[in-house]
Order: structure tokens, then C-alpha cells, then sequence
């Protein structure tokens, strides 16, 4: 059984989870862009390196992604927005297994997947996009009896599914026909890397599925120090955070000294971007008690309506750069960063 944080546990314990999928933010159009130009250096259109053979067909990356959550990283690269404002790449994914240690968590996976692709009702012809869902019970890796989400995308030839596991525990992927021998074209983690407890334990399983040259792909998203009122915003409700190991802390950055990952992985490429997302007061209130230590499992009703107060107090304070002011919209800043780590040639 893998280690989770006992935090993690309790604060995205089974009840938080729609809340969390509803107003945790998105990832921008820039940093899903450079994910796919990683994916395609490492896992190019055809497997042939001779310009006299002809390319060999192209069958669709394998991605596994571990903590994947509620899905809202999963669900970019399966059926992104397609709206002008936001161009997003399109991932050409055959199959897509998230690795969660939350029932709550998965089954969340499961209704976010459900909202966009609905298995046909009746006459199929009504709609493009027809999918369907099962759930089976696994019979491989260490956790057996865990119970396997399984999409099958009618038309893409696409798999998505979700299985129990964590970051040193990956085996269930097995079930859907991953395997350590043949690998896969990457291993993604969104916003949650952080919460490894054991980096030593946890390469040596993420790499024993990455063929040399392959990426393991960390991505976070943080709200920004700035303008003043976010960096307000971040000293009010950070010392909240009950010594758990945030992002924002560089915890995790003692993994790159790690035996294992001198041994298995090539120096590390960090990438940023800065952008901002349209929001109202209530949304970011909601946003902000979606973290981990500020839901109800840790902090109790009256820590709650203070720091709600605080919170609301610096909000209403603020110089907004506004979008629609009259309906209270207003931008909110954040940074994407994205570390690339590859399975060197040993």
C-alpha cells in the first residue's frame, strides 16, 4: 500500500472533491503546448529513424498520471475547450490511466469524465462523441479488489481510466495493458507532486515505466505574489497550512538529490508561464478553502469564518484589474511551472 500524507487523506477525504474539481483553476493553453512539444521530441509522429523506410503508423501516446485527482489536468488532454480565446494543442492519446489513492478523488475522475463523454442514450447518431463506461474489479498490482473507471471513446480508439495507487505504487495500470517492458511515451503529474513522501521509492517505480529519453513531467499552478493584494491574500491564509509540504516550500526540490534520481534521470528542465483567469469574490473564496488544510477536516468553524472575513476584507481592498465590474469580475494572476525530467540512456 503507498504512503499518503495523512492531510492529503482528510482534507481531499470523500465530500470535498466536487468542490475542489468545481473551483481548483485550470491549466493555460502555454503550458499544455509545451507539455505536447516535450511528448513529441521524445515520441515523434513515426518510430522509423530511416528517411528510406516508410513511417511506421502512428498509434497514440501512453500516459500514466499519477495523483491525477479529480481529473481537470486528465480532462485538457482528452477533450480540451476549443474556444478562439484559448487554443489549446490536441493530444493524440491512446490510452490515459490517472493513479489516485482517494476512492473520493477517483470517483470524482469519474463524474468530471461523464460530463464530457456521455455514453449514447438511444438513437447513437445523435451525437459525435459517444463513450462507455465501466467499472471492473482489478485483479493485478499489490492492491487487489480496487476498483478500475474505464472510458472507451468510440471513434478515437482512446482508453481513459483511473485506478488506486500512488507515486511508489503504479502496478494497477496494468490492467489496462501498460506494462514496465513496453512502457510508456510519459508519466505526468499535476499539482501534486509535492506530497511524495518517499522520492527514492517513487522514481525508481516512475522510471522503471519510462523507456531512456522519455519524460516524467511535473506541472503547478500557484497564485501569483502579484499585484500586493495576492501576496496579501497568500500571508493570510499560508500559516494555515499545517507544516504540510506545499509547493510553494521547495520540499520537493530534494528529490533532484536524491541516489535514484542521479542514477535514472537526466538534469532536470524548469519552464514558466504567468497568466490570469477571470473570477468573482465567492469563486476565489471557494478556490481558497478547496486547499487541503483549510477545508472543514482541519479547520474548524470558527478559524473558518475569520480567516472567510480576512480573506474578504483584502479582496474588497483591492485595486482590481476588472473585466466586467459590475459583475464583480475580476482578474486573478497565476504562474504555471513545469519541471522535465527524462529517463537518461542506463
Amino acid at each position: 500500500m503507498s504512503n499518503v500524507h495523512n492531510v492529503a487523506v482528510t482534507g481531499f477525504g470523500e465530500g470535498t472533491n466536487d468542490i475542489y474539481d468545481q473551483y481548483r483553476p485550470t491549466y493555460p493553453p502555454d503550458a499544455l503546448h509545451k507539455i505536447h512539444q516535450v511528448l513529441s521530441a521524445s515520441s515523434p509522429l513515426s518510430s522509423s529513424s530511416n528517411v528510406y523506410e516508410e513511417p511506421k503508423p502512428k498509434t497514440g501516446w501512453k500516459i500514466i498520471e499519477p495523483g491525477s485527482g479529480t481529473g481537470i489536468f486528465s480532462r485538457l488532454l482528452i477533450s480540451p475547450p476549443t474556444t478562439p480565446k484559448r487554443d489549446y494543442p490536441k493530444f493524440d492519446i491512446s490510452t490515459l490511466v490517472g493513479v489516485e489513492p482517494s476512492s473520493g478523488m477517483r470517483n470524482a475522475f469519474k463524474r468530471g469524465f461523464e460530463k464530457i463523454i456521455t455514453p449514447a442514450e438511444g438513437n447513437k447518431s445523435t451525437t459525435t462523441k459517444t463513450a462507455s463506461a465501466s467499472a471492473s474489479e482489478g485483479e493485478g498490482g499489490s492492491q487487489s479488489g480496487s476498483t478500475a473507471i474505464k472510458f472507451e471513446i468510440e471513434g478515437s480508439g482512446t482508453t481513459v481510466g483511473a485506478v488506486e495507487g500512488g507515486f511508489d505504487d503504479l502496478s494497477n495500470v496494468e490492467q489496462f495493458g501498460i506494462t514496465k517492458e513496453e512502457g510508456v511515451n510519459g508519466v505526468i503529474i499535476a499539482q501534486a507532486w509535492h506530497w511524495c513522501p518517499d522520492h527514492d521509492k517513487a522514481l525508481r517505480e516512475i522510471a522503471s515505466y519510462l523507456p531512456p529519453s522519455h519524460p516524467l513531467i511535473l506541472i503547478w499552478n500557484l497564485e501569483s505574489f502579484t499585484p500586493n493584494w495576492q501576496a496579501s491574500l497568500r500571508k493570510t491564509y499560508q500559516p494555515y497550512d499545517l507544516d504540510t509540504p506545499q509547493y510553494y516550500k521547495n520540499l520537493w526540490r530534494k528529490m533532484f538529490d536524491t541516489k535514484f534520481y542521479e542514477e535514472l534521470f537526466e538534469t532536470q528542465e524548469e519552464w514558466k508561464t504567468e497568466w490570469k483567469v477571470g473570477i468573482t469574490e465567492d469563486q476565489l473564496i471557494r478556490r481558497l478553502f478547496s486547499k487541503s488544510y483549510l477545508t472543514p477536516a482541519h479547520l474548524s468553524e470558527e478559524n473558518r469564518i475569520k480567516l472567510d472575513a480576512e480573506l474578504r476584507k483584502i479582496i474588497r481592498g483591492a485595486d482590481h484589474d476588472w473585466i466586467d465590474e459590475e459583475k464583480g469580475i475580476f482578474k486573478y494572476a497565476y504562474e504555471t511551472d513545469i519541471i522535465v525530467c527524462r529517463r537518461n540512456a542506463a
